[in-house]
């Protein structure tokens, strides 16, 4: 079987003639998204969930080193997946990494989403004092990143999945992210990230025509809130929330506010 669904790992759940389209961040996978997932299909909505290409041991034949050597490669798959399953005009959630290409895919494919909801979310994460930017990191620090992750990716991953946890009510949340990042492919994560790190969308979101909303935590290694506040002010959102709690993975820390975030949102800014 050679489906994209089956290539990506995709479910379909509930019934509604509403549909949401989930996309996980770096070192995640569908499973991030199971406190939204329950929520949104109990209030009626048809729920769409996949991995992304070298995110899990199953979709690691999905994953092409020159096609996903930047996020281009990623949005293609999300279209021809969704195509396959013959959604469109669909709410996307992405976070982190799922958000950059969820900007990507409807840039690309006017009409496949009527809105967006991204979670930690950046445009780019390098500064730009030319075009005064703050992205949150210089181009040597993410070389510096890059290069510590190449030379010793056990020692990145234990000190990186901590930093980007966050420290909350929630400690298992670093240990769970430290776990996830180590079961991955080193070389596969090095590059994705790398891609992910390197990236730039502030064409594509400034290009954003679609109702928007942007959440972001208090606190956030990777995304600070002067880039989230980039992206909604350019991306012109409808909302723009700082979540109570820390580190990168709101969906997790902070499940029941997100769920409520998001259902508001698509109760307001889309039709059920």
């Amino acid at each position: 079987m050679n489906s994209m669904a089956h290539r990506f790992n995709a479910h379909v759940l509930g019934e509604g003639v509403r549909t949401v389209v989930f996309g996980h961040g770096f070192g995640t996978d569908q499973t991030s998204w199971d406190a939204q997932v329950r929520s949104l299909v109990e209030q009626g909505y048809r729920v769409v969930l996949f991995d992304f290409a070298g995110a899990t041991p199953g979709t690691l034949a999905a994953y092409q080193p020159a096609r996903h050597a930047s996020l281009y490669g990623f949005a293609e798959d999300l279209v021809l997946l969704l195509r396959e399953l013959g959604v469109s005009k669909a709410s996307y959630v992405g976070h982190s990494l799922g958000a950059a290409i969820g900007i990507l895919a409807c840039h690309g494919e006017p009409g496949l989403f009527d809105s967006l909801q991204l979670l930690a979310a950046s445009a780019r994460y390098i500064d730009d004092p030319a075009q005064h930017y703050v992205g949150g990191f210089s181009p040597q620090e993410v070389d510096s990143l890059l290069d510590t992750m190449h030379g010793d990716y056990v020692a990145w991953a234990n000190g990186f999945g901590p930093l980007a946890a966050g420290r909350h009510e929630k400690p298992t949340l670093a240990i769970d992210f430290t776990r996830r990042l180590l079961s991955l492919r080193p070389d596969v994560a090095c590059a994705v990230f790398a891609a992910a790190m390197r990236s730039d969308l502030r064409a594509e979101v400034e290009a954003i025509r679609v109702p928007l909303q942007v959440l972001q935590t208090e606190s956030d290694v990777a995304v600070p809130l002067a880039a989230a506040n980039w992206l909604a002010e350019h991306g012109r959102a409808r909302d723009f929330r700082v979540i109570a709690t820390r580190g990168h993975f709101p969906q997790l820390a902070a499940p029941r506010a997100i769920n409520a975030a998001l259902l508001d949102f698509l109760h307001v800014h889309t039709h059920c």
